[in-house]
């Protein structure tokens, strides 16, 4: 399996990504996944990134899309755990202002609380 999800609080979902690749190849198959978890029931998710060493724009689309449904859902999302290269594409891209970034997931939890 690709991606993982796990319960962490009442309305706190964990999706850890288990690619070290993040591109074309996966980024439909998250983005369906995520929006199979975030919904009412799941208002509040960490998507933790610690494996992924390359993320390409098609994949940073599927974090755009799976922001904006959880969103849409009065919900919020963080990133947890980025690593150096893929945290520069965000600054770059200036994601950085649109994502909760996070350096632990326990810190994204307390943000998400």
């Amino acid at each position: 399996m690709n991606f993982r999800k796990q319960v962490l609080e009442n309305d706190i979902v964990l999706i850890t990504v288990e690619i070290t690749e993040a591109g074309l190849n996966y980024s439909e198959q998250f983005k369906a996944f995520l929006n199979e978890n975030s919904n009412q029931d799941n208002p509040k998710l960490i998507i933790d990134l610690a494996k992924v060493e390359y993320m390409d724009s098609s994949f940073i689309g599927a974090l755009v899309a799976g922001l904006k449904h959880v969103l849409s859902h009065n919900g919020e999302m963080a990133l947890a755990n980025i690593q150096k290269d893929v945290n520069a594409l965000f600054e770059l891209t200036r994601l950085d202002k649109v994502f909760k970034i996070t350096n632990s997931i326990t810190e994204a939890v307390n943000q998400l609380k």
